[in-house]
């Protein structure tokens, strides 16, 4: 009956998983709805499923099994008002994409009296990003919101003695990235007023990678029965593969008759390494964390998509255009996070247990960078959740609150480029800037999970 169960509930997620784990844009310093009620502080005290995330080696508590599933509605809200290359502010542009549930799915067993091993599928909790194809942000966004990244991790766990516990996953990243941008069609052989909506053209980029290998290590140490140590390294994990590329034409006359020849474009980008510590202190009923969490960011230089015999046949008297590579630069910078976490029974011999947390995030987006593919800034986090136990199962909510300090890209720092793949390298650049402007954002998460000890 209870591997009918399991069984049923792994197909469920694995259905879920292709909507759930659409979420554009780079990630928030936590995950799991038990761990965010702790605002990720989750390194030292890790010790069910949500391990396998923040510190393999607290699988090692799950000397009796577990089934995990929960998951976390995450939101995004983005308003940005450009400044256009000719310094006019432009209206209000607003993320429009509704917000995706995140699902967590796990189960763990004991091999033995000192090993666990485990197995689960997760998606990081990140914003989605949708807008206007014609709004003035449309050079650097228009849909992100049908990207798809999701994990799928093989881990264990081993306990050395009675105070240290090693763990280890395996993981394989599956990305499935959609991507609307407007890009200049601006041919070499005219001049152009800069954003002339006449040589806008309409781009789709579609990529799906199934094998992105990684992985992760952690261990934890009790210094006394009511103090613990954890430490876990994430690896990297690079996107690099075939994929799509769906060109419309610009309304310009210079196109008229025009075809498009090939679709196929190299899409490659860095996602970071991580290193988090953390330290539990446990007096009386009360558990509580301080962590840290540095995301190396620095990998992240640029977006890169390489058409492949792509071109623009049957423009009158144009020619035939060959697109050339797209460099979306990025720059991104480390961060890192400092994040503080308590949960613990109100009242002895109580069922009920409460959670709370706080965290703060640096940016990883430079100003001369930053834009709506990605609105990034420093974050404050605030979190809340309970948690429920009848007997074997255990039922845990959340809440959280993320807001990012406001920022302005000021013209005489913002650089992102307008992108134009027709117009040759040997030619002089347009210098046409769309990161201008000023940039608000937070974001809203709340979930619900269900936890069973076998």
């Amino acid at each position: 009956m209870l591997r009918t169960r399991l069984a049923s509930a792994l197909a469920a997620t694995v259905v879920l998983i292709p909507l759930a784990a659409e979420a554009g844009g780079m990630y928030l310093p936590t995950r799991g709805v038990r761990p965010t009620g702790r605002a990720g502080a989750f390194v030292a005290g890790a010790d069910d499923l949500s391990s396998m995330w923040f510190n393999p080696a607290g699988l090692a508590h799950l000397a009796r099994g577990s089934f995990l599933i929960d998951a976390g509605f995450v939101h995004q809200a983005i308003d940005y008002t450009r400044i256009d290359s000719g310094g006019n502010p432009q209206p209000t542009q607003r993320n429009q994409a509704p917000g995706l549930p995140v699902p967590s799915l796990g189960y763990a067993r004991p091999v033995g009296d000192k090993i666990v091993v485990a197995a689960g599928l997760w998606a990081p909790y990140a914003g989605l990003a949708k807008f206007d194809a014609d709004g003035a942000q449309r050079y650097s966004s228009v849909d992100l919101s049908k990207t798809v990244i999701a994990t799928i991790g093989l881990g264990a766990a081993i306990r050395l003695g009675d105070r240290v516990r090693l763990g280890a996953t395996l993981q394989n990243h599956v990305v499935a990235m959609s991507s609307d941008i407007v890009l200049s069609g601006c041919p070499g052989q005219t001049v152009c007023a800069p954003e002339d909506p006449e040589f806008d053209s309409l781009n789709r980029i579609e990529q799906t990678q199934v094998f992105t290998p990684s992985g992760s290590i952690g261990v934890q140490l009790d210094a006394t029965d009511k103090i613990t140590f954890g430490l876990a390294a994430q690896l990297p994990v690079s996107v690099s593969g075939q994929g799509k590329l769906y060109t419309r034409l610009p309304a310009s006359g210079f196109f008229d008759g025009a075809s498009v020849e090939g679709d196929r474009a190299d899409i490659s980008f860095e996602l970071p390494a991580a290193i988090r510590a953390g330290v539990e202190v446990r007096p009386g009923r009360w558990r509580i964390e301080a962590a840290v969490d540095v995301e190396l960011w620095s990998r992240h230089e640029e977006l890169l998509i390489e058409p492949k015999n792509v071109r623009i046949v049957g423009a009158p008297g144009l020619g035939t255009y060959e697109l050339g590579a797209i460099h979306i630069p990025r720059q991104y910078q480390n961060t890192f996070a400092v994040q503080l976490g308590v949960e613990g029974q109100p009242a002895a011999g109580t069922p009920l247990t409460v959670r709370a947390g706080y965290a703060y995030e640096t940016a990883a987006a430079p100003d001369q960078y930053l834009s709506v593919l990605t609105v990034d800034g420093t974050k404050h986090l605030i979190a809340a959740g309970l948690g429920y136990r009848i007997g074997a199962w255990s039922v845990d909510a959340v809440f959280g609150f993320a807001t990012m300090a406001d920022r302005h890209v000021d013209p005489t720092v913002g650089k992102a480029p307008q992108l134009n793949p027709i117009r040759d390298e040997s030619e002089a650049p347009l210098e046409v800037f769309v990161n201008w402007g000023d940039y608000a954002s937070s974001w809203i998460v709340a979930g619900a999970g269900l936890t069973r000890s076998l």
